[in-house]
């Protein structure tokens, strides 16, 4: 589920700081995310736990009517349960052990 704020986001910085820590900055448009989601997707083996795998939600810039807005993915946990407050291992350190490495250019 997609939320679409109203509010315009101009600052790259600000975006930085209100995602969650597990999101990489590289993750800023939609397709962003679905690169992101297949990449936690495809590895998702390396964890027992489902909710430990994936952030509670994902922060991406949509240009709606000419205009840059902040949109929202939450997972079906959100406002529940966050890995990163629990102290699980960020997925992107388990996948560089492993030796995955994501570069986009």
């Amino acid at each position: 589920m997609s939320i679409i704020t109203k509010t315009e986001i101009t600052d790259i910085e600000y975006f930085k700081k209100i995602k969650h820590p597990w999101q990489p900055d590289w993750v800023v448009e939609k397709s962003d995310v679905d690169i992101f989601l297949k990449l936690l997707d495809d590895y998702r083996h390396l964890v027992f736990e489902f909710k430990d795998w994936y952030p509670p939600f994902i922060i991406f810039m949509i240009n709606k009517d000419g205009k840059k807005m902040l949109a929202t993915q939450y997972s079906s946990w959100f406002l529940k349960y966050d890995p990163f407050r629990a102290g699980k291992r960020n997925p992107l350190d388990i996948l560089k052990e492993n030796g995955i490495y994501v570069w986009l250019t």
